[in-house]
């Protein structure tokens, strides 16, 4: 009898699967095992991912990844997933504010849209408005958690921004279900009062309103010129379990136009 492994990298993770096929050629499901797939796809740094996956699988059949026969691997062609050029006449680049997020390790699941506001500002919130509340390493989950119910019941929460690595910890503490990223670096980069949506995607999924430039259009009000200017952002967050975006409006994103020139060839006839 041998032992095959089936292996899928995605954008955002790496599934194994481990089967045993039978001395008459009948194949038997065996165990199985998921990974964030390390690198971008279609890449030699997807093998670390692969690794870590096959291992896992193998783990819970007490056996080593040395005694598999095959392994099979599905063909992942390279998935860009960065600032692309839009059109061969000019390079359009926008410049904000690097928040630092990790969007691997969310909470919670859905899209929310509303005014960002720092936890310790809570009492200053309005009834009526929604809030995305912004929350520095400073604060506790416990702290945090038992902030955000007590202010739930007079202002409307529908988002958390956590700088510390804690959503999952908060969320199980929480009376309410909102959508929460966390691992933001850089909280002090995130501009008190300004609009924000973030979005959470289930495990194994990349989010899909803030991975379209017409999604996010649409939860920030944009205009068609806006859509436009936001098309590298969207196209950035392709893959990506979870995304924070800031509509930064009077200058603090700023859009540079380069030029992409002419070249002419010459030949003798």
């Amino acid at each position: 009898m041998k032992l095959i492994a089936g292996v899928d990298i995605g954008n955002s993770t790496t599934e194994v699967c481990i089967g045993q096929i039978g001395p008459e050629g009948g194949l038997k499901f065996l165990s199985s095992a998921s990974r964030a797939t390390t690198g971008t796809k279609g890449t030699l740094a997807n093998v670390m991912g692969i690794r870590l996956a096959l291992e896992n699988a193998m783990e819970k059949i007490h056996r080593s990844v040395q005694e598999l026969d095959v392994i099979r691997i599905n063909e992942a062609a390279p998935v860009i997933g960065d600032t692309a050029m839009e059109t061969i006449t000019e390079t359009v680049i926008t410049e904000s504010s690097m928040i630092g997020h990790n969007p691997s390790t969310p909470a919670g699941v859905g899209q929310a849209v509303g005014t960002l506001l720092f936890l310790e500002h809570l009492d200053q919130g309005k009834p009526g408005e929604d809030y995305i509340v912004v929350v520095p390493r400073i604060f506790s989950y416990e702290e945090t958690a038992k902030k955000l119910n007590q202010y739930h019941k007079d202002l409307s929460i529908v988002g958390v921004i956590l700088q510390a690595d804690e959503a999952v910890l908060v969320e199980n503490r929480l009376e309410f279900a909102i959508p929460i990223v966390d691992e933001v670096r850089h909280i002090t980069s995130v501009p008190e009062g300004k609009l924000a949506a973030i979005e959470v995607a289930l495990p194994g999924t990349g989010i899909r309103m803030l991975s379209n430039p017409y999604g996010i259009a649409t939860l920030l009000g944009l205009d068609s010129e806006e859509t436009r200017s936001v098309t590298p952002i969207a196209k950035s967050l392709i893959g990506k379990r979870s995304a924070v975006v800031i509509k930064t409006p009077h200058g603090d994103i700023r859009e540079n136009v380069l030029p992409a020139g002419e070249i002419y060839f010459h030949g003798e006839k």
